[in-house]
């Protein structure tokens, strides 16, 4: 597992931000998968404004919504509509276009298909990087634990319905995910550690550790919190 571990939750915004321009920067295309939650929040918002923004503007970059709740975009917990507020506070810029999931159509296998639909039209083939975040049990994009989602292989995205939750969802499917080009996974908190110590220690139960198993590319951004050893703890 490569790690990059921070001081603050602020210290690694910064990191991601600059990771993220200068991927961007190296490649003629780029596509990469937005994660919901409140850590990237701060990130896209500085994606999304000066000096950031101006840098990203020219390059043409396909930005995905990875996972969704069907809850209308103007909802709080919309992870488009959340997208839309920061990095996109100032605008779509014209070389950047936006892919989210449809909720507005209601029913979520009908949210899936105009998404996949939308990424074919689109010509996409894969994703250059992937932005993640982890809950408190291993899960990733839409991915949980237990849900039958994880075992689809032959779609891009997929609708699941979390029974801990009691809701819908639509996420990007494992094979989406296993094939990025690069994987960037943000997890800042205490209650992130478990897991984090599970996975050092070869753990593979979880969504997440499918996914990241998977790419060679894969940088952990996290926290003290979140990944630093308890004394006595080999």
């Amino acid at each position: 597992m490569n790690f990059r571990i921070f001081d603050s939750v602020a210290d690694l915004v910064q990191a991601a931000a600059r990771d993220i321009v200068r991927r961007a920067a190296s490649r003629t295309s780029f596509r990469i998968a937005l994660s919901g939650g409140t850590t990237p929040e701060p990130l896209y918002a500085l994606l999304g404004s000066a000096p950031l923004r101006d840098q990203l503007t020219p390059l043409e970059i396909d930005w995905i919504v990875g996972d969704e709740r069907c809850v209308p975009i103007d909802d709080p917990a919309s992870n488009a509509g959340m997208i839309l507020r920061t990095l996109f506070a100032q605008g779509i810029p014209e070389r950047h276009r936006f892919l989210r999931f449809p909720t507005e159509e209601g029913d979520p296998e009908r949210i899936a298909a105009g998404f996949e639909r939308a990424w074919k039209e689109r010509g996409i083939e894969r994703l250059d990087l992937a932005i993640q975040g982890m809950g408190e049990d291993g899960h990733t994009a839409s991915l949980f634990p237990g849900t039958s989602v994880l075992e689809v292989r032959d779609r891009i995205a997929a609708p699941v319905y979390v029974p801990r939750l009691a809701s819908w969802r639509v996420t990007l499917t494992l094979p989406v995910l296993e094939e990025s080009g690069a994987i960037m996974v943000l997890a800042a908190g205490a209650g992130k550690r478990a897991v984090i110590e599970q996975l050092r220690a070869g753990g593979t139960d979880f969504p997440i550790a499918r996914v990241t198993s998977a790419v060679e590319d894969t940088w952990w951004f996290t926290d003290r919190a979140a990944a630093e050893r308890e004394v006595g703890t080999p």
